[in-house]
């Protein structure tokens, strides 16, 4: 062998190397930077096999072009993981071991919302709990260096009990807490319901001081076990789900599980797909690059080492393969990469295979770099747009977006206007409706962008809508010569809310049936946004501080309604707010 002949084996061995980098710390690195996350979390392929990941697969998953595979089961038991983590390992790709961040429970220190409510879950201030994800964490970590493959933990925060009033976790209202505080504070807390404690709090003054003292019980637990597996390996990264996250999230996760030698990992799931399917395919990546921007926005100020991954997720509608396979492009260009939840389709059918093209050609385009395919034009049909409904009655034709089946209750017992589901913004569709309610409408749309000047031509032309609660946080007011939002400077909660405070009426005027000034009533929902009136707005309703909430006014032949309230989210609208939610439905339907 000669010595020309050996110097060109070793530079071929070194871009050899460079080209497809063997696991270890510098492509560990890279993840999330130069090398995007594109991560799989498998409910497809697994359930083809009795949930029980093979070889085949993972070869399949790697040749797709993802880089972390993560088997809905069999995260918390380790010859599970170290099975599947080796067979990542092989196929140079990483391991992540799924697993919840809840712990079901029907007896012991369970979990209390502020409501009373108690669900059959272990309270965030469960010892149980604590013990429960402790062991499994310590054991996934042990793992990871002998297999360093494993990344770390996906942790799933999603809330799965029955009446769930939100994602896991808020403050909790248990026994356990209260004695805590108590004891730590040197006060007496009497024996309360469970519906009584965050009132009594409240009405003492102890709320703040409360919820500070949980907060810091949360994240010296957070603490302790971040320093219990940095003792095992340092790098042993915490993916959590779902972000921005909860108040547990927030507050004690981020400051805690977020370290320079391991950077916590975000994982969004609004970005899951078209959140609503009449938005055109360029209006729905628009609406989730928006998302995506104010979640890492909200995660800024916590200055943390943070990498945020959006999601997609087949089952949500609208999410069909092209858009799913655009998406993580886009996705991957505005943040640190994507992942799928990866359900909905049937391995081995047209679907799967339709959703693995998408994806396995989104996957090479981020691995080099490029993100452009997110601005093709479709190449399959889009979804076609509703264009009518079936009109039963001549009463007004009223549609209803975001709203509980209690408020549909309450309109359909006034007898006075037929309901729809909102299916369409059309203009063919929107022409026979004589009012629409949009309640969090949830989409970042820019004024100029098709859906918002449609809604703006629909009033134009003698429509009427009420904006409820965030629908004006996320998308630019269609009028803002009536009403725009602003943000809050009292009671501030989320950026755009103001929290437990009074509404006070103005004004009398028939869109809130004639309530006389003065009148002050609780709102059901705890919190509301404000706005800014415009030239062509009148301020009917303030809260507590002098913030307008709600703001009316007219625009061409029809009538709009700006309301930071949130109607009927745990139980039945009540007196004056009753009042003045059916008085606007009212003077917005009217010819």
């Amino acid at each position: 062998m000669t010595r020309r002949f050996l110097h060109l084996m070793v530079f071929a061995a070194a871009v050899a190397a460079v080209a497809a980098p063997a696991l270890g710390q510098s492509p560990r690195e890279e993840l999330g930077r130069a090398d995007k996350y594109r991560i799989l979390v498998d409910k497809v392929l697994m359930a083809s096999t009795d949930w029980h990941m093979t070889e085949d697969q993972v070869r399949e998953i790697a040749k797709a072009g993802f880089n972390v595979v993560v088997p809905r089961q069999g995260g918390t038991e380790p010859d599970r993981v170290r099975r599947v983590a080796e067979l990542a390992a092989k196929h140079d790709m990483y391991y992540m071991a799924w697993m919840r961040g809840s712990l079901t429970a029907t007896e012991g220190t369970r979990l209390v919302w502020d409501t009373g409510n108690t669900q059959d879950l272990y309270s965030p201030n469960a010892d149980e709990l604590w013990d429960w994800m402790t062991g499994i964490i310590l054991e996934q970590a042990r793992l990871s260096v002998e297999i360093p493959a494993i990344l770390g933990a996906f942790l799933d925060f999603e809330n799965y009990a029955k009446n769930k009033e939100g994602d896991c976790y808020p403050l909790s209202y248990d026994e356990k807490i209260l004695g805590e505080f108590a004891a730590a504070k040197g006060i007496q807390i009497p024996e309360l319901a469970p519906a009584d404690r965050h009132p009594w709090l409240r009405d003492n003054g102890h709320d703040g001081a409360f919820r500070d003292f949980q907060i810091a019980s949360w994240r010296q637990r957070c603490r302790n076990l971040r320093e219990q597996v940095d003792a095992i390996n340092p790098k042993f990264q915490f993916i959590v789900y779902p972000a921005p996250g909860t108040l547990f999230i927030r507050d004690a996760v981020y400051q805690e599980w977020a370290t320079e030698a391991a950077p916590l990992v975000l994982a969004t799931p609004q970005t899951y797909g078209r959140a609503w399917t009449v938005l055109t395919h360029r209006e729905a990546l628009d609406a989730n690059r928006g998302k995506l921007r104010e979640g890492m926005e909200e995660v800024r100020p916590f200055a943390i080492p943070v990498q945020y991954v959006g999601g997609i997720d087949p089952v949500v509608p609208g999410a069909d393969p092209e858009f799913s396979g655009k998406n993580a492009v886009m996705i991957s260009d505005v943040c640190d990469g994507y992942w799928v939840f990866y359900e909905g389709p049937e391995y081995g059918r047209a679907d799967h295979r339709a959703y693995w093209r998408w994806f396995t050609r989104a996957n090479r385009e981020i691995a080099e770099g490029r993100f452009v395919m997110q601005y093709e034009p479709r190449q399959t049909p889009e979804p076609a747009a509703k264009t009518s409904f079936e009109r039963k009655t001549n009463r007004p034709q009223v549609a209803l977006y975001g709203m509980k089946l209690r408020m549909w209750d309450l309109v359909e017992a006034t007898g006075k206007f037929e309901l729809h589901e909102l299916e369409s913004v059309a203009p063919e569709y929107l022409a026979g409706l004589d009012a629409i309610v949009l309640q969090n409408f949830n989409f970042p749309l820019l004024r100029d962008s098709a859906l918002v000047r449609t809604l703006q031509e629909y009033i134009r032309n003698g429509g009427g809508v009420l904006f409820a609660h965030d629908t004006i946080r996320f998308m630019e007011s269609p009028l803002p010569e009536i009403a725009e939002r602003v943000r809050p400077l009292q009671n501030v909660e989320a950026v755009y809310h103001v929290a437990e405070t009074d509404l006070v009426v103005e004004a009398p005027h028939e869109a809130i049936g004639g309530l006389a000034a003065g009148t002050r009533f609780t709102p059901e929902f705890r919190d509301h946004m404000i706005f800014a009136p415009g030239d062509r707005g009148t301020v009917l309703i303030r809260n507590t501080f002098g913030d307008p909430v709600y703001v009316i006014g007219e625009y061409g032949k029809g009538r709009a309604a700006f309301a930071g309230s949130y109607y009927g989210y745990l139980s039945d609208l009540e007196g004056a707010e009753k009042q003045a939610f059916l008085s606007m439905l009212d003077w917005l339907a009217q010819d």
